[in-house]
């Protein structure tokens, strides 16, 4: 049987902050849109929402967040929820796509 993956949501705006927790398989992205408060994503699986054991500059999602907020270029995030994750205390944002803009 397939996969029924949870649907696509949007957020468009600027990275403003990375939390990296290596030991807890945890990269974090706050996005701020234009107006309306930020949106906390993560490097994940975005099909099943697992964690990555490694991420690194090899990751593309890694690398182009990270030159969005070095850059202070405009990105456009499509990502997939995965419901509440106790141990962060947030829902799961998985990043799917990542589209920069100048």
């Amino acid at each position: 049987k397939p996969l029924t993956l949870t649907p696509l949501a949007w957020v468009a705006g600027t990275v403003y902050e990375i939390l990296v927790q290596p030991g807890e398989q945890f990269y974090v992205f706050a996005v701020k849109p234009a107006q309306g408060s930020g949106v906390i994503l993560r490097i994940a699986d975005a099909h099943t929402g697992a964690p990555m054991s490694s991420v690194t500059t090899g990751n593309l999602v890694y690398d182009l967040m990270k030159e969005a907020y070095f850059r202070k270029l405009n990105v456009q995030v499509a990502y997939r929820d995965f419901g509440p994750d106790p141990q962060s205390g947030t829902n799961k944002l998985c990043i799917d796509r990542v589209f920069l803009t100048q």
